[in-house]
């Protein structure tokens, strides 16, 4: 049998699925049989040269709606209905929380953003616009590790509005609390703090310990400093670079060994949207929910009922 490759498959997939030819035409082009062009497009589909996504309405449970933003005084709460897959329930989540934000930035002027997978994806799928007035801004200092250091979100999301932005140069955490001290007195932190103070929304996505504890550069270098008398086993969730209890508490003396936005000024921020995908960040979303961190929540209906059963033994 003919073995194609992949570079001959792409090539005749763009024929079927883009340009629209017919199998009939493909074979006469390529001079291949139909089984083998009909053949091909299988192969393409099962090596992940073709992919492809059937745009859904995403069902929302308003019934679990109701029932967080009494319980939890949210602003927003966005809660999908589950789909078959996980990977379903993960593009529709981050397709649905890019169009929610990319609405609410309309009537922004400042956004500050921290990092991590999620919020890139999220930033790869808004829709190119023209927002000159728009300013993107990196709310904390980057997280340190020993991999390859990727582009800044900040000027990711900036250029999908050709907007403007503003990184901060800075480690998230540092172990001497002086430096941080004379890093506050450098023009660009003090430049920041003030588009801190103008911050019309913020958004982040939830972490946990077990992926601090993953940086092994961050163990070796910076825990025994900055996490100093942290049980982990108290950990429910990490936010803004602060690791917080069940209930809602932050470790508060790790504050003066953080570079970005300091934790009142974030809380004062109107809107303040957090995105959760996983299901692991159940005691994660349910500690920033109870610890009044988040005005805004997009989710699914699975995670939501664990978190409203969690809380209910909490309680």
């Amino acid at each position: 049998m003919t073995l194609l490759t992949d570079e001959q498959l792409a090539n005749i997939a763009h024929d079927y699925f883009l340009s629209q030819m017919n199998i009939a035409d493909i074979s006469e082009k390529y001079n291949l049989s139909r089984y083998l062009i009909t053949k091909s497009l299988e192969d393409a589909r099962n090596k992940g040269i073709v992919k492809i996504s059937i745009a859904q309405t995403p069902k929302r449970s308003q019934k679990l709606e109701s029932e967080f933003r009494k319980q939890f005084n949210l602003k927003e709460v966005y809660i999908l209905e589950d789909l078959e897959t996980k990977n379903q329930d993960n593009e529709v989540i981050v397709s649905y929380a890019a169009k929610q934000i990319q609405n609410y930035t309309k009537s922004a002027h400042v956004v500050g953003l921290t990092w991590g997978a999620l919020l890139r994806d999220v930033i790869n799928d808004f829709s190119e616009v023209n927002r000159e007035d728009l300013t993107f801004v990196q709310l904390l200092g980057q997280a340190v590790n020993a991999g390859k250091r990727k582009n800044q979100l900040v000027q990711e999301a900036a250029d999908k509005f050709n907007a403007k932005c503003l990184t901060f140069p800075a480690p998230l955490y540092s172990v001497n609390t002086s430096t941080v001290t004379e890093l506050k007195k450098e023009p660009f932190y003090v430049h920041a703090e003030e588009m801190f103070d103008q911050l019309d929304m913020v958004c982040a996505s939830l972490g946990t310990m077990q992926s601090l504890e993953s940086n092994e550069f961050f163990m070796d270098n910076y825990a025994k400093s900055v996490l100093q008398n942290v049980d982990s086993h108290q950990v429910a969730g990490i936010v803004f670079g602060r690791p917080y209890d069940i209930n809602g508490n932050f470790y508060k003396p790790i504050e003066p060994h953080i570079c970005g936005i300091n934790l009142d000024t974030l809380m004062q921020v109107p809107n303040r949207f957090i995105i959760v995908k996983n299901h692991f960040k159940e005691d994660a979303l349910l500690g920033a929910l109870r610890g009044d961190m988040i005005t805004h929540l997009i989710t699914n209906s699975g995670i939501a009922e664990q978190v409203l059963r969690k809380n209910k033994s909490f309680s």
